[in-house]
């Protein structure tokens, strides 16, 4: 099947676009090529280069194709808002924005400092602090228990309160990192001596060490797509969330668009729609995660940004719209045409994961799993590269993405194609 043919996005041209950090991987490589092939200037504001290209040179780093590159320490707002403005003070881009989870309120603060368009640095704090999100949250059904936990005690007194299993994860982090189900007190002990540890961000910037616990609930996950703006949370659409399960909840898998009754739907739109407005976030791109559980949905993240593991490319081919490209223009004032929202078949995406830890030596079967003319096979490791244990999403090594006439159709491409690749190691 061939993708929706992508929106007009001449509103690009001419623009200029200081990102603060940027996601890894082909779909935001994918973004900034569409951005420029529409007229964008793109510069890419970094605080350690050695974290795109691992060891390479920035010439053989996917993301060098943006036009500028200036280094600077992106975790300090005032030293991103000295490169992005000139000695008048004034801006020396059109917009300053991230989809870095790490960087969203240190680019918002700088755009609203600069009088530049951009979400409320509050309400992202809100969105990124899961246990301010669920305080925000509150009775609302939608909602779950949860406690945040900064000593061994409290943590065993709040396990007693939540009840057993409970989820245990860092209040402030991505990719999954740390999130583990936790089924008794002994068990819960080392979670939270495990993630006390936790001082630092992936991305360096400092952490409390304190603990979110949240009451577990079974049920399906999916996520949400949303830009916000005008007074209406946009959505794209839903995506399913396929995971591996206990004791670490890690994506192997999305397809889009799920199919839903129009009173699940309903209540789905109603649960991100009420969570995004009871924190203010009125302006900006949304990956919210919800479960159907035996009680109804209920929020377990939102994240104020485009989703990642191809999950942009999923939604642009099947609706024609780029949820990258539909986040500049927001950053830069402009009002993208989300809705109404047309599905043209359905995309697929599998998450690879090696079967072991250690140095790459090969990948076996690539030819084979790209002789379908409706696969992409995208691998992001190179030979000699040290692969992780699978423990969050950080170990991904590639995807294998496929569009199809349905759903079904472009799940099974790309299931054939992932089963054909073998990652050897030692």
């Amino acid at each position: 099947m061939s993708p929706a043919p992508l929106a007009d996005y001449s509103a690009l041209a001419g623009r200029s676009i200081a990102l603060v950090e940027h996601m890894l991987h082909h779909p935001y490589v994918l973004g900034v090529r569409q951005a420029q092939a529409a007229g964008a200037r793109i510069t890419l504001l970094v605080r350690d280069q050695e974290w795109y290209t691992h060891g390479r040179s920035w010439a053989e780093a996917p993301l060098s194709v943006v036009d500028e590159v200036v280094h600077v320490d992106t975790n300090d707002v005032d030293a991103v808002r000295s490169v992005v403005s000139g000695p008048d003070g004034r801006p020396r881009y059109d917009a300053v924005t991230t989809f870095s989870d790490y960087h969203t309120e240190v680019a918002a603060t700088v755009a609203q400092q600069l009088g530049l368009p951009g979400p409320s640095p509050h309400a992202l704090r809100q969105a990124n602090q899961k246990h301010l999100l669920r305080a925000a949250f509150g009775p609302d059904e939608g909602n779950l228990r949860s406690a945040l936990v900064a000593t061994r005690e409290e943590a065993l007194e709040a396990g007693d309160t939540l009840g057993y299993p409970l989820i245990a994860k860092p209040p402030a982090e991505a990719i999954s990192y740390g999130v583990r189900r936790v089924d008794y007190a002994d068990q819960l002990v080392r979670a939270f001596a495990d993630l006390a540890g936790y001082t630092s961000s992936l991305r360096g910037q400092p952490r409390t060490g304190e603990v979110l616990l949240e009451e577990y609930v079974e049920g399906v996950e999916v996520s949400v797509e949303s830009m916000s703006f005008d007074g209406t949370t946009h959505i794209y659409g839903v995506t399913s969330k396929d995971l591996f399960g206990d004791p670490y909840y890690i994506e192997c898998g999305h397809t889009f668009p799920v199919a839903l009754p129009d009173d699940s739907r309903a209540e789905l739109y109603g649960v991100v729609r009420r969570a995004l407005a009871c924190i203010g976030y009125d302006y900006g791109p949304c990956h919210t995660e919800v479960r159907l559980t035996d009680r109804g949905w209920r929020l377990i993240e939102a994240n104020p940004r485009t989703p990642s593991s191809c999950m942009t490319m999923l939604v642009t081919d099947v609706t024609g719209r780029s949820p990258i490209l539909d986040a500049w223009l927001l950053a830069l004032g402009e009002v993208p045409a989300v809705e109404p929202v047309t599905w043209t078949g359905g995309a697929a995406v599998r998450m690879l994961y090696p079967a072991s830890a250690g140095a790459l030596q090969r990948v076996e079967g690539v030819d084979e799993a790209r002789s379908d003319p409706d696969v992409q096979v995208l691998l992001h490791v190179d030979e000699g590269e040290q692969l992780m244990a699978r423990m969050d999403n950080s170990s991904c090594v590639g995807f294998t993405y496929a569009t199809g006439d349905d759903v079904e159709t472009a799940a099974a491409i790309a299931d054939r194609a992932a089963a054909k690749l073998t990652f050897v190691a030692v």
